[in-house]
């Protein structure tokens, strides 16, 4: 991790961008979609913090790199008994994302991220089970997202994103139903932006 860091770092400075960073937060929507009809599934609230770091390459473009953890899973229902249950998964999540602004405050961003489970528990028809070892210990996914940053005048340093992130390939090692899992999330994110470096 300290390499990706030192090299997004360089590539920052050589290019004369400005470098800020800071502490980010948010809420997500989440949920885990199952390729097959045995399992209806629904959102589940979760939560996520951590850091991010943004590297201004030009005015309009920009690379920003995160690490933080996120609340995840789903609510599900099984089609034939109408058993209900939830799954709550936590992960370290490492997105590394292009954005470019458009104009007055607004960007777009897009690019890889990587999740580490850390966590994924089950609660289902009354009984609890630890279930990290049915997944799989990493999950490859494409977050897309717009932003807005605030005006000084409003808040200065602070910034706000809607994005959207879907798994690549199924995060399940053990087939469900004879199915696949994808882990879906809806976030807002918050960030407040420390300067540091040329402006």
């Amino acid at each position: 991790m300290k390499y990706l860091f030192a090299l997004l770092l360089f590539t920052a400075s050589a290019a004369n961008a400005q470098l800020s960073y800071g502490p980010r937060a948010g809420v997500n929507v989440a949920k885990i979609k199952f390729s097959n009809d045995q399992f209806e599934t629904k959102s589940l609230i979760g939560f996520s913090i951590g850091a991010f770091a943004n590297y201004r390459l030009s005015a309009p473009f920009a690379i920003q790199a995160e690490l933080f953890y996120s609340g995840e899973g789903t609510k599900e229902e099984r089609s034939s008994t109408g058993t209900k249950g939830t799954i709550r998964k936590g992960y370290l999540q490492v997105p590394i994302l292009a954005q470019y602004t458009i104009g007055s405050g607004v960007f777009v961003e897009a690019g890889p991220q990587i999740g580490f489970l850390l966590s994924s528990k089950e609660k289902y028809g009354g009984q609890k089970a630890d279930i990290k070892k049915n997944y799989n210990s990493t999950d490859l996914r494409l977050p897309v997202g717009v932003g807005y940053i605030f005006p000084e005048s409003v808040c200065k340093g602070l910034r706000a994103d809607i994005r959207y992130s879907f798994s690549f390939s199924k995060v399940n090692k053990i087939p469900v139903g004879g199915g696949e899992l994808k882990n879906q999330v809806l976030g807002l994110g918050i960030f407040y932006t420390l300067p540091a470096g040329k402006k």
